[in-house]
């Protein structure tokens, strides 16, 4: 257990440090009915949907990606599939851009999602990177959907 505390504590103070801009929360309809395979999918093609809209086309040909750190998780009971998010862009206009258009992709582009929620994370105490990390019971299962994660 004291492992597990540890990998939370170092957890929260990395993603601290990344000074990410916003925090999204993504639910699906029936998050209790979705399997990992489909969370993976639907939040790769989300993902990848929300860069082209922010980013220039040339930015996505070359590779650039909206730095981003995503975790999949399961809810109180353990069956309700759902992903949070930390975010930032490359320019402070990108502000604007992901916080209005992550929920509309969202929940016109993804077939079952549910709603996203997305709140500003600039200065505050930090206490989301924390938030992240809740779920982490045992090393044998991963939070972090490294699919969808990118880091510059």
């Amino acid at each position: 257990m004291h492992y597990i505390d540890e990998l939370k504590k170092h957890g929260a103070t990395w993603v601290r440090k990344q000074d990410f801009w916003l925090f999204g929360t993504a639910t699906f309809k029936d998050g209790n009915q979705i399997t990992d395979r489909q969370v993976v999918a639907d939040a790769q093609h989300f993902f990848n949907l929300l860069d082209r809209h922010v980013l220039t086309r040339k930015q996505t040909l070359l590779g650039t990606r909206l730095e981003r750190l995503v975790f999949l998780e399961y809810g109180k009971l353990g069956t309700n599939a759902h992903i949070h998010f930390l975010i930032k862009g490359t320019d402070l206009k990108h502000f604007k851009q992901i916080y209005y258009a992550a929920p509309r992709i969202w929940q016109s582009r993804i077939n079952k999602a549910h709603n996203l929620i997305i709140k500003d994370n600039i200065g505050l105490d930090n206490t989301r990177s924390e938030y992240c990390w809740k779920e982490v019971k045992s090393h044998k299962r991963d939070v972090l959907l490294t699919e969808c994660c990118h880091l510059n």
